[in-house]
C-alpha cells in the first residue's frame, strides 16, 4: 500500500520540485499535464490527447511522455478486469491542431506578445522537435490551418475523432478559442480534463480571452459543467468535465 501511495503522489511531487516560470512553458514540464495524466490513467478516462496551439512542441511531448508513463504504472498496479483491459487496449492518439503560421491577424484587444504571426513554427519543425523528445510519430496526427477553417465535422470524420481524455487549449485569443470549444463539445465526456494555458491573461479579465470564450461555451451547452482541478503558474487553469 505504501508503494502504491508513493506512486500516486509522484506526479505532484515532481511538479512541485520542477516548478519554473517560463513564458513558453507555463504548462509543459510542470504539474498540470502530469497530474492530469495520472487522473486519467487511474480513472481510466478514455480518449485521445488534443492540443490546440502546439508552437514548438514542448507541452505536446510532455503530454505524450506523461500519459504513456501513467498508463505503464496502472498496467502494473491495477487488476486486469475486462473493462480495464478494454481501456488499456484503446491506446490514445496525440493530435496537434495549429496554423503552423503563428497567431492570426485581427482587431480585437491583444497582449503585447499576441501580434499576428507570433508563436509560429512550421509543421515539419514541430514534428522534428517532438520526435527528438521521444514521441512516436506513428501515433501523432497534425491538423494544420486556422481554426475557423480547419475545425470542421469533416476533420472529425477524417481522423475518426470520437472522444478526448485530455485537451490543452493554448489559443491565446478569444476569437481563436471560440471555434476550438465548439469543435470539442461532442468530444468531451465525464472526466475529460481541459487545460487552458492562457486563462489569466488580459489581467485576469473574465470578459476577454479564454475565460470569455469558455463562459459563452458553457452558456450554450448547459449539459456541461467544469470543476476546477489544477492552477499552475501565473496563467494556466485546468478543469474536469462533469456531465450534468
Amino acid at each position: 500500500m505504501r508503494q502504491l501511495v508513493k506512486r500516486l503522489l509522484q506526479p505532484i511531487r515532481e511538479a512541485a520540485g520542477r516548478f519554473v516560470i517560463d513564458p513558453h512553458s507555463y504548462v509543459g514540464g510542470n504539474g498540470a499535464i502530469r497530474t492530469s495524466s495520472s487522473f486519467i490513467a487511474w480513472n481510466q478516462v478514455a480518449g485521445d490527447y488534443l492540443e490546440f496551439g502546439v508552437f514548438e512542441g514542448a507541452s505536446f511531448a510532455e503530454a505524450y511522455r506523461a500519459m504513456e508513463r501513467q498508463r505503464a504504472v496502472v498496467r502494473r498496479e491495477v487488476p486486469h478486469t475486462p473493462a480495464f483491459v478494454e481501456w488499456l487496449d484503446a491506446s490514445p492518439r496525440y493530435i496537434a491542431f495549429d496554423s503552423f503560421a503563428g497567431l492570426p491577424a485581427g482587431d480585437a484587444a491583444r497582449q503585447v506578445d499576441y501580434h499576428p504571426g507570433a508563436y509560429a513554427c512550421s509543421e515539419s519543425q514541430f514534428r522534428a522537435n517532438i520526435a527528438a523528445k521521444g514521441v512516436d510519430l506513428g501515433r501523432v496526427i497534425t491538423v494544420p490551418g486556422m481554426y475557423d477553417v480547419s475545425l470542421t465535422q469533416q476533420a472529425k470524420q477524417r481522423h475518426q475523432l470520437r472522444r478526448a481524455a485530455l485537451i490543452l487549449i493554448d489559443c491565446d485569443l478569444y476569437e481563436s478559442t471560440v471555434p476550438v470549444l465548439d469543435f470539442i463539445t461532442d468530444l468531451v465526456g465525464q472526466g475529460t480534463i481541459i487545460i487552458f494555458h492562457d486563462w489569466f491573461r488580459f489581467k485576469g479579465d473574465p470578459r476577454q480571452g479564454e475565460q470569455r470564450a469558455c463562459a459563452e461555451w458553457l452558456a450554450r451547452n448547459p449539459q456541461l459543467e467544469l470543476i476546477e482541478y489544477w492552477r499552475e503558474g501565473p496563467q494556466a487553469m485546468s478543469f474536469i468535465v462533469n456531465m450534468k
